[in-house]
């Protein structure tokens, strides 16, 4: 009776939209496969659910989820009530992933605990004799925030070598391990080989529904740092046709295309999203977001005199009349980013996040300069 009851929550919340309701659902099963204590459900809902907040919620409000999925996967193994199936294994491996991820998005975490998540998916992958492509480009990622280019380096090519073996991989996304070739290419400073690398997730099958929107999104604002008028153009109105049927669209990552085609869009952005983005525990989206509309206001303040924006009231520039001086209010936004970014700075050593911030505002200032003139 219980599996079928649990069996039909499931049925359910896999035909409903992504998103919120979805959550929503998958908690609701959550709590009842709790109630009855069934194990396998027990742990397949916290997975569900995980997946769901990490592609299509608040991806740090995974992190409870993925840390109660790896208790009990490691409780009820160590006291023999369960067998390591294939895809518990598998699904064990890939929290321990996510955790690597949702790490970067929340600024208080030390660095001792991914320190420590680190070494435990390592082991797990040598235990169950996974591949080690995924742990490689997490440390990747990590390196460059640290400042550890080379290292990072040695990193992508052992990732590299790890893509030619046929080795069971924690993360299998043609879409996703295309998507890696390309950040690393701009990271060299190969815009011609990211291009190039990017191609096949730009045809009729990425191999992934996310990757699409992510390499645009990526090639816009890459774009905007490097000064490209043109290239911020291009892949931003990609981007604008995908707005209304890409589920992975979000109308605040288009503001660097906004700030300088569309302001009147931009700025109704901010004003339905920023409440949104404040309720989200990620503060790595909260960073860029909050960065974002600083340079958009940046570029208002050039054309337009104070005016009126609706802004949540829980922001400390909120003013009750609504009326903002775009020059002021584009400041405090960047300020606000700054504070963010030396949290993650801090945390990991190096002015990765600031240095960004830099880079973004000098190639908006760029372009602007080019118009002015």
């Amino acid at each position: 009776m219980a599996e079928s009851e649990l069996q039909r929550m499931f049925n359910h919340y896999v035909a409903l939209p992504h998103g919120a309701e979805r959550i929503r659902a998958k908690q609701e099963a959550l709590k009842r496969s709790d109630e009855l204590d069934d194990l396998g459900w027990r742990l397949a809902n916290r997975r569900n659910l995980a997946l769901e907040e990490f592609f299509h919620g608040d991806k740090a409000k995974a992190l409870p989820v993925i840390a109660e999925y790896i208790e009990i996967f490691e409780r009820n193994l160590a006291n023999g009530r369960m067998v390591p199936t294939e895809n518990r294994v598998e699904g064990y491996l890939r929290m321990l992933d996510m955790a690597l991820e949702v790490f970067e998005t929340l600024p208080r975490l030390p660095m001792e605990q991914w320190r420590k998540m680190e070494e435990k998916y390592w082991s797990a992958m040598q235990r169950y004799r996974y591949g080690k492509a995924d742990y490689f480009q997490k440390k990747f990622n990590q390196l460059l925030c640290e400042g550890s280019v080379q290292e990072a380096e040695e990193f992508y090519r052992m990732w590299e070598e790890e893509q030619q073996t046929n080795h069971d991989q924690v993360v299998d996304c043609e879409g996703c391990i295309q998507y890696f070739r390309v950040r690393h290419a701009l990271v060299q400073n190969d815009w011609d080989g990211a291009v190039k690398e990017a191609q096949p997730l730009l045809g009729d099958d990425p191999g992934c529904s996310q990757q699409p929107w992510r390499v645009l999104h990526l090639f816009m604002t890459e774009s905007r740092d490097r000064g490209s008028r043109s290239g911020v153009k291009e892949y931003g109105k990609k981007l604008r046709m995908r707005l209304d049927w890409d589920e992975n669209a979000d109308a605040m990552e288009l503001l660097a295309y906004d700030a300088l085609f569309d302001l009147s869009h931009g700025l109704k952005a901010i004003e339905s999203s920023l409440e949104r983005v404040l309720g989200k525990w990620d503060h790595l989206q909260r960073w860029r977001n909050f960065l974002e509309t600083s340079l958009l206001l940046q570029q208002a303040a050039f054309v337009q005199e104070p005016f009126s924006l609706t802004l949540p009231k829980q922001l400390g520039c909120y003013r009750e009349d609504g009326q903002y001086d775009p020059a002021q209010l584009s400041q405090w936004f960047y300020e606000e980013a700054l504070k963010i970014a030396q949290k993650f700075d801090e945390r990991n050593g190096f002015p990765y996040y600031q240095n960004a911030m830099e880079k973004a505002r000098a190639g908006m200032k760029q372009m602007t300069d080019t118009t002015q003139k």
